[in-house]
């Protein structure tokens, strides 16, 4: 069989039921499209925490076609996940959102779209409005300046911004490694090293009121240690 033109990636960590108000209407944008697709459901769990979400989207993948799951044990954060993801996916331009409802679902073939008109391999979000509050937006400006600063990135912006899109020639000559929330980062970092055309997309981040968010202080030192080992060279 053909390879899809697009492998919509979504990331379901822990959403449970509340997953369905994200894939149910991807699924039926998919559909219509008028293109190739699949949708990649990336349900890792860890063992020792009741997570009802494997199951929920084992469920639906039963009774949609064009649905792939991946769910397996975490051996890692939200970057392992992610990178399963775009393991499980065969299409050829792959576009990864969160499962938590703060991007619409039309980012994905807005962003699909924008890629193929464009040509450019790597795209990603730009929040041009954001309704996650104000310790969201504080953490990620000064984390934004800060990457600007140690990087030279100047003329991107909001580095963590969702969607994330590649075309399967950019990924397959990354060399992605990280486990954790530096995955964003590692993308458009690796986009740079390879001298691939990264493209910024406007969004609109809505607000999540389905969970607290697993962005936590925590989070921020993970980040630090991540910018400065990537730019010894260590990572």
């Amino acid at each position: 069989m053909p390879s899809p033109e697009l492998s919509a990636v979504v990331l379901c960590y822990r959403a449970g039921t509340d997953i369905e108000a994200v894939i149910v209407p991807l699924h039926h944008q998919l559909e219509s499209s008028g293109h190739s697709s699949e949708l990649v459901l990336v349900a890792n769990y860890w063992p020792d925490q009741d997570d009802p979400t494997p199951g929920v989207v084992k469920a639906f993948a039963e009774s949609h076609e064009g649905v792939v799951v991946v769910s397996q044990p975490k051996k890692g954060g939200m970057g392992w996940d992610l990178r399963s993801g775009l393991e499980a996916a065969s299409g050829d331009i792959m576009i990864a959102i969160d499962g938590d409802s703060q991007n619409p679902t039309e980012d994905v073939l807005t962003m699909f779209r924008l890629m193929q008109e464009t040509g450019t391999d790597v795209m990603k979000g730009l929040r041009i409005a954001r309704y996650d509050g104000l310790y969201r937006r504080f953490v990620s400006t000064g984390y934004n300046f800060l990457f600007r600063a140690i990087f030279g990135t100047t003329g991107l912006w909001d580095i963590n911004g969702k969607p994330k899109g590649l075309t399967r020639a950019a990924y397959e000559a990354m060399r992605l490694r990280s486990d954790d929330w530096f995955i964003d980062a590692e993308i458009v970092l690796e986009a740079r090293r390879l001298g691939l055309r990264v493209g910024e997309m406007p969004v609109v981040f809505r607000r999540n009121d389905l969970r607290p968010s697993f962005v936590q202080p925590a989070a921020v030192l993970e980040f630090l240690r991540n910018m400065l080992a990537r730019r010894v060279g260590r990572s």
